[in-house]
């Protein structure tokens, strides 16, 4: 509050009091000619205050700023605030409804009355305080649950801001809609707010305060502080059920953009998606490494921005730590494309786990014709760039089939989920392994949350999807006898839409092909049948199932690979009777292996007898 206005507000003050004349009427004039950005215009600008109220304001202003004015008023109505009736005689223009709890002064928390009674005695804040003297409005409500988010200048995407300039634009009614920023990063949101002259504050949906008076206390003092400071809300709704974060964000009077919030939800403000163009990745990469950098990794660049959707924040820490190792590599491309496929935490998800893969080709024992439709897929997967990229064939497509998804069937123990691991080895990925059993909720709406939470964490990763047990969802369509049949048959199609949309690349392993329905089969760029091994294939795996290290006696694999015996199963036996010879303090012998190759044979058939070496020594 300016000298001059204060000087005026206190004369006015005690010539009132002294008179019993209303007051304030020349100090409301000097702020409607005051400039534009002086605190007190913009007070009574952003909250559209009338006359009476900001008089009030003024009144309680001069109370708090000026002794003399102070002891005045409190002989006149004693200590402890300035009494509505009070106020009343001194501004006549002030309504009575204009001190109820839904209108804005106090609903804003402009002044504060105490015990809540429209009859109690009123003060200002001290964040107004604050503010009428030209400092920050930061309520300690807002800084103990949010904070600001650190601008970097020259990272604003022109076309994210235009985007989200449009929306932020929007109206229904008083308030602006919700901005939905679906995966956008905070650091990339938070400098177009900037670049439009806000002020970005970050809020973890998940850090809201658990009790609902709370949240909503929390809400007023945001809504007045954002307002006052030119602020908008980031809330970051992931982690929580949308109900709560739209619940809260509905409260706020004032730009409320929500990141992390898939699918749609009833909300109390019109929820309107962000259309933002897809950011230029390779543009993030060049920043962060610099030109000389850059121009060294060439097209592996490209690739590398292609494959992974890291956020601002984790380009910028992966290439603070590896940036002395990519400039000594002898293949830069190489190493940058091994640290970012590292780069994004395996984040607890229900029933997801992001692991490094543990087989390699020399390791997989397929048929020929089987083996070479593995290297077929790696070929698709990793020239996906040059395909449709270098030489045109994405405009073709129309956009679509940048990923491959590949459907791998056979019996338990064919080596599905092997050869997928084999697949993300070759292309230096990890593997996102998918538990259908976890992911597929009863809960209607669930399924769909926690399918697009594993995409999303693929798609910031370049991890290799594997869902496992596929015909637990891909079988064939159920009858709808209740409204919830409707909800999974509409989740199965929102999950092959995604698989389709999806530009990396996807497995889904399954035992029962025939129960896959045929309508779903065409999704699949490559469908992969693993047999049972031959006697031959048999030979080679018992082979290979024991390390050299390992203490093992003369063995005739050719009697072991006799017996009926998937991949999986002679590694559990090889596993098993090592495990036995360890305990046992000796070698791995016949005696051993035939215990354990009887074990395994008597999970399907009881009647198993022990295997006959013939004349083998």
């Amino acid at each position: 509050m300016s000298w001059p206005l204060l000087a005026r507000a206190e004369a006015e003050v005690l010539a009132a009091l002294e008179s019993g004349t209303p007051c304030l009427a020349d100090t409301i004039a000097m702020v409607g000619a005051a400039e534009e950005d002086a605190p007190e215009r913009r007070l009574a600008e952003t909250f559209v205050l009338s006359d009476g109220e900001l008089g009030l304001v003024l009144l309680l202003a001069t109370a708090a700023f000026s002794e003399p004015a102070a002891r005045a008023l409190e002989a006149r109505g004693g200590a402890g605030g300035v009494p509505v009736w009070l106020a009343r005689s001194l501004l006549p223009a002030l309504a009575l409804e204009q001190l109820s709890a839904q209108e804005r002064l106090r609903r804003f928390e402009l002044v504060e009355a105490s015990g809540g009674d429209i009859a109690a005695r009123l003060k200002l804040p001290a964040a107004i305080q604050d503010w009428l003297l030209g400092l920050p409005a930061l309520d300690p409500r807002c800084r103990a649950w949010m904070a600001p988010v650190p601008v970097v200048p020259g990272l604003a995407e022109p076309q994210l801001t235009v985007a989200l300039a449009a929306r932020l634009r929007e109206r229904s009614g008083a308030l602006p809609p919700l901005v939905q920023a679906g995966s956008e990063e905070p650091g990339a949101l938070a400098a177009a707010l900037a670049a439009l002259g806000l002020q970005p504050w970050l809020l973890r949906a998940a850090d809201l305060p658990p009790e609902a008076e709370a949240r909503d206390s929390l809400a007023r003092a945001w809504s007045r502080d954002a307002a006052l400071n030119r602020g908008a809300l980031l809330l970051d709704a992931g982690g929580v059920a949308p109900a709560l974060a739209l619940g809260f964000a509905a409260r706020v009077a004032g730009h409320v953009v929500l990141s992390g919030l898939e699918g749609t939800a009833a909300s109390l403000r019109p929820l309107h998606p962000l259309a933002a163009p897809a950011p230029d990745r390779r543009k993030r990469w060049a920043q962060a490494l610099g030109e000389p950098r850059a121009t060294r990794l060439g097209a592996g660049l490209d690739r590398v921005a292609r494959q992974f959707r890291l956020d601002g924040a984790t380009i910028d820490a992966l290439v603070a730590s590896h940036g002395a190792r990519i400039d000594a590599a002898e293949d830069p491309a190489e190493l940058l494309w091994h640290a970012a496929a590292r780069a994004e935490p395996a984040r607890g998800l229900p029933g997801v786990a992001l692991v490094e893969p543990s087989h390699r080709w020399d390791q997989l024992v397929l048929p020929p014709g089987i083996e070479a439709a593995l290297h077929r897929l790696e070929a698709h997967v990793r020239h996906a760039g040059r395909v449709f990229d270098e030489w045109g064939f994405a405009t073709g497509f129309g956009g679509r089939g940048r990923g491959v998804a590949a459907l791998f069937a056979g019996p338990s123990g064919t080596g599905k989920t092997m050869a997928a691991e084999v697949l993300a080895h070759a292309l230096d990925l990890r593997v996102l392994v998918i538990d259908l059993s976890q992911v597929i909720s009863k809960f209607v709406g669930e399924t769909s949350k926690n399918i697009a939470a594993a995409f999303d964490l693929a798609e910031r990763s370049g991890a290799v999807m594997v869902w496992n047990e596929g015909d637990a969802i891909w079988g064939a369509r159920g009858t709808v006898g209740q409204a919830v049949d409707r909800h999974i048959n509409a989740e199965v199609g929102d999950l092959l839409q995604r698989i389709e949309a999806f530009e990396g690349f996807t497995v889904v392993t399954t035992n029962l092909r025939h129960a896959i329905d045929p309508a779903f089969l065409r999704r699949f760029r490559f469908v992969v049948d693993f047999p049972v091994p031959s006697a031959a294939e048999r030979l080679r795996i018992w082979q290979r199932a024991f390390p050299a290290a390992a203490p093992l006696d003369e063995i005739d694999f050719g009697v072991l690979a006799q017996q009926p015996l998937t991949g999986a199963a002679i590694r559990n036996i090889a596993l098993a009777s090592a495990f036995q010879a360890a305990a046992g303090g000796g070698r791995i012998d016949r005696q051993l292996i035939a215990a354990e190759l009887a074990a395994e044979l008597r999970k399907s058939d009881p009647l198993v007898s022990v295997i006959d070496w013939g004349t083998a020594q």
